[in-house]
Formats: C-alpha cells, structure tokens, sequence
C-alpha cells in the first residue's frame, strides 16, 4: 500500500501538533489509513501521498504546484474532520495530494465516508471512487454574475470562524505557553502574542471586527447570504456541465471552498464539480494531465 506524509493540522496520537498541543489520540483519517495497511511517514519526499488540510486559500495548490503533485479536495462532509485543528468550520476538508490520480483517489476512497465523531459527515459509510465514463461536458471560463464577490465573502466568513476556532489556543487549556506572566491575563496576552504569527494575528482581528455589534449585520450575515447566492449560480451552471475549469487563483479555490464542492488542481487549473461527481473530477483530472 501507500506511504502516507500528513500535515501537522492533522492529529497523530503523542506527535506534537501546531502551538505545542500533544494529542492522546490520532484523527479518523490516520486510523482508517493505518487500518488499510498504509505506512504513515514524516518524509514527505518518500511519501505516494499527502493528507492536508484544504479551508481554500492559495496554499493548497501552491503546495501542490512547486511539488509537481496534483491535489484533490473531496466534497465537504464526505471526509471525517475528527482529530484535525480547525482553521474555518464551514470549509474545512481533509484533502489528498499525490503524484497521479489513481493513487489519490484510492487514498481518497479509503478516508472518506461517514464517522459519528463528526456530525458534518454524511450518513454513507464507503466511497469507492473510479474515473467516470461518461461523455462530460465541461465549461470553461464559467462567467459568474457574483464572481467579484467570491474572494470578499469567502475571507470575511474564513475570519470570523477563524477568530472564533484560535480562541481556545489561549495557554490554559491549549496550545503554546508563556513563561512568564504574573496572573491570567498576563498568561493569555503572552500566549497568544508569542504563539501567533503576524498573519495569523491579522486574520483574528479582521475576524473580531466583522462580528462586532454592529457589524455582524453588515458583513457577515451579508457575506453569508452572498454565499448563499454563489452556490445557487454554480449549481445553475451544473444543470448544463458537468464541471468547471478555471485558472487556478484565489477565486476558483474561494468558489470550491465556500460551495463545499468537490475540486481538483492539476497542471496550473482547478476543476470543481457538483457533490458528490468526485468521479468525474477524477476522469477529467487524468484528461487533462494526458492533454499537457
């Protein structure tokens, strides 16, 4: 079978994660590909596949792009989050970076499916995914009357739940701790202000400030009823294809991530296909390696 790298957001039972955190136990994914036969490695170049965490930005296909891999992100819900670090709850999927897409696919099969430690999952227990052999009907450059809105929307909502998702890393119940400090409040603010980086600090305040009173009205429950709206276009879309292709860009990795849509990134592009169609994005993908 595979040998398995996993991004440090991902729990290993007694491996240190992120902020200093010891886990007492592994994620679902890390059980069900132990319990496949797959050797779990901490040498990443030795590794057939890679599971990460993908909440959208550009880092996911950036990763996969400088490393020569493709990556696939499942649709949400179909695998388990438990034992993985939140970063946006509503976006959060464990994803698959590989070196083709037969051997991330077959990860994929192995670590989806349904888990009662995470009530986000679907109620189907296996998926078993091959590629689609149908005729597909793809739309390229989909024009989107809502695409300016993608990218504003998407980091309005991933701030405000990452706000809310880092407030328990506060040196008393996790994460990183101060050493020196002379009461609690002491302890929090040294906490947070040497175990955040700057980005991560900037990420919490735009956060905090799209909920205040006030606010919330103005910029998240607009940004949430746009969401809304965005998913209703693309799955307009999806009546008539059976995927888009977009370059791949903060816009096409916001669209995947705030639809819950299934995604792929290979050779410089994102195809994203309704719920559930992982089998065709997994036709396509290989279409377009063989193309380039």
């Amino acid at each position: 079978m595979y040998k398995i790298a996993v991004d440090e957001n991902i729990f290993i039972k007694n491996r240190a994660a992120p902020l200093g955190f010891i886990p007492p136990y592994s994620a679902a994914v890390i059980s069900k590909s132990e319990a496949a036969g797959m050797e779990i490695t901490d040498n990443k170049a030795d590794a057939d596949a890679m599971l990460g965490l993908c909440s959208c930005g550009e880092a996911y296909y950036r990763y996969a792009e400088i490393n020569n891999l493709i990556y696939i992100k499942p649709g949400y819900g179909t695998v388990s989050r438990y034992g993985v670090i939140a970063h946006v709850s509503s976006a959060d999927q464990v994803g698959v970076y590989a070196k083709n897409f037969k051997a991330g696919f077959e990860v994929l099969s192995v670590i989806s499916g349904y888990d009662e430690n995470d009530g986000t999952t679907y109620p189907k227990k296996k998926y078993k995914y091959s590629p689609s052999q149908k005729t597909l009907e793809v739309c390229e450059m989909p024009e989107f009357k809502l695409s300016r809105y993608v990218v504003p929307v998407y980091k309005i909502i991933s701030a405000a739940e990452f706000g809310g998702n880092t407030s328990r890393f506060d040196g008393l119940r996790f994460g990183y701790r101060a050493e020196k400090f002379n009461n609690v409040d002491e302890l929090v603010i040294g906490s947070r202000s040497e175990g955040f980086t700057l980005e991560t600090k900037l990420k919490i305040m735009l956060g905090a400030f799209v909920t205040l009173e006030g606010n919330y009205e103005k910029y998240y429950l607009k940004a949430a009823e746009l969401r809304r709206l965005i998913a209703l276009e693309l799955d307009g879309i999806f009546e008539k294809f059976d995927a888009v292709i977009m370059p791949a860009g903060e816009e096409a990795a916001a669209l995947a991530a705030l639809t819950g849509c299934p995604a792929v990134f290979v050779k410089g592009k994102i195809i994203i296909a309704k719920m559930f169609d992982e089998d065709k994005l997994f036709r396509l993908g290989e279409d377009k390696i063989n193309e380039l």
